[in-house]
């Protein structure tokens, strides 16, 4: 690049891809980046790299794609580069039902990588692929099932079609503009301004990863109440209810912490009765 061009000035971010095998996130990279569909299945081995320059809305961005295999062989190669990321391509294919199932494995190695708290900084972008094609089955996937499972976790949530060119655009320009805003230090929509509180975080930590339900609430099983089980219900629901918390993981947290007061609360009658 030449050095008039105030080079010193283009931000840069890194995108990594993530999704089972065959979603499409190769094409996807591949239409955006070279405008061009490559419709030959080329399985990804490890991770693939690539860049380019953008501009975002008059702002020149350098932009690395780290394009992953979905295979679980290559999940040690995965973990490497997800800290340097400040942006995920999330994808499914509407078409495979089994891939939009995994996208909660997809997001649980994610959390395993970062941990909650730094989820909270990385923008992510879920995609559905494939609109264009009905296949033998049809389409698995309606846009309400995907756009929920986005909007549960506070992501963005675009359809696309790699072999019309559809929605490419959009995606990659949502996700750009976010992974921007996070590394100016601006939240996403949707997300609570300011950090994360780091009581929330451990909440929702506990709760989710527990090995029982008198640890998710932080009640000792020896003087158990239902008073002391209420009162942790209360505390608790006051950090991770998501209504008011938009923290990654706050709604599983929820029902977790739901379940485990049913659980607590239905073992004291039992043991009454």
């Amino acid at each position: 690049m030449d050095s008039r061009n105030g080079s010193k000035h283009i931000s840069r971010i890194r995108i990594l891809s993530l999704g089972n095998p065959g979603v499409g996130k190769s094409c996807l990279i591949k239409r955006y980046c070279e405008n061009r569909f490559v419709s030959k299945y080329i399985p990804t081995v490890g991770i693939d790299y690539g860049s380019t320059t953008v501009d975002v809305d008059g702002r020149k961005i350098s932009v690395h794609f780290f394009d992953t295999s979905g295979s679980p062989l290559f999940e040690e190669v995965r973990s490497e580069f997800y800290r340097d990321m400040q942006g995920i391509l999330l994808t499914y294919d509407v078409t495979d039902r089994s891939s939009f199932i995994a996208l909660d494995a997809w997001l649980a190695e994610l959390r395993h990588n970062l941990g909650v708290a730094n989820e909270w900084n990385l923008a992510v972008v879920v995609c559905g692929t494939r609109t264009d094609t009905g296949g033998t089955g049809g389409r698995q996937v309606s846009e309400a099932d995907g756009r929920s499972w986005a909007e549960k976790h506070s992501f963005s949530h675009v359809l696309t079609s790699a072999a019309l060119g559809n929605g490419i655009t959009q995606a990659f320009h949502t996700l750009f503009v976010q992974a921007l805003q996070m590394k100016d230090g601006v939240r996403q929509p949707g997300a609570a301004a300011g950090a994360v509180d780091p009581d929330v975080v451990q909440a929702i930590h506990r709760l989710i990863h527990a090995i029982d339900d008198f640890d998710k609430l932080g009640i000792n099983r020896r003087s158990i109440s239902r008073d002391e089980v209420n009162k942790a219900y209360r505390r608790l629901a006051a950090l991770v209810h998501p209504d008011k918390c938009k923290a990654p993981g706050a709604e599983e947290a929820f029902k977790a912490l739901t379940q485990a007061r049913n659980n607590l609360l239905k073992i004291m009658t039992e043991t009454t009765v």
